[in-house]
């Protein structure tokens, strides 16, 4: 068995909607990136804020990254979290959701991951990637599966994320 790396700092605050617990083990093959933001309240960068939004739209990633880092789970791993929506893998498979884990960046469009964004989305990103088998040509943002309705994540640097994630 593949020896499961140390898990990252994470706060488990499980959403009661937004996914589906499922009876068997999934196989997660992807990990998808998504940018959001609070634009119903007054802080943008609320977490509160975004996951009320979540709430409405009865959606949830399976984490979410704040402005300052923090990564709190939002659902189980082994939960079908709806995140990707109407999307398509570029090796044609569907139903995105059904194989992959969401992490959602918390900044404004007109803005930028920062730097303690991309630390932990890497730290993150490669325990699950140890964990899952995860290639990193399985790493996509929400706008490579679903290019006719989504744009993020916005403005994000993947040479600064691949770096990260090589340290």
């Amino acid at each position: 068995a593949p020896v499961i790396p140390f898990a990252p700092d994470i706060i488990r605050r499980i959403l009661s909607w937004g996914h589906i617990a499922t009876t068997s083990p999934r196989k997660i093959d992807t990990i998808i990136i998504h940018s959001s933001y609070d634009a119903l309240g007054k802080d943008s960068y609320s977490v509160d804020g975004v996951i009320k939004e979540y709430k409405i739209y009865k959606v949830s990633p399976h984490f979410l990254i704040s402005k300052t880092g923090t990564t709190y789970q939002l659902a189980q791993e082994n939960d079908i979290a709806y995140h990707a929506g109407v999307s398509k893998m570029p090796d044609g498979r569907v139903n995105v959701n059904n194989f992959s884990i969401g992490i959602e960046l918390i900044y404004k469009d007109n803005g930028e991951p920062g730097p303690a964004q991309y630390d932990s989305l890497a730290k993150l990103t490669a325990y699950l990637q140890k964990k899952y088998g995860i290639s990193k040509n399985n790493i996509f943002g929400h706008s490579d599966i679903s290019p006719e309705r989504k744009t993020d994540p916005w403005n994000f640097n993947w040479d600064i994320f691949y770096e990260s994630l090589a340290k």
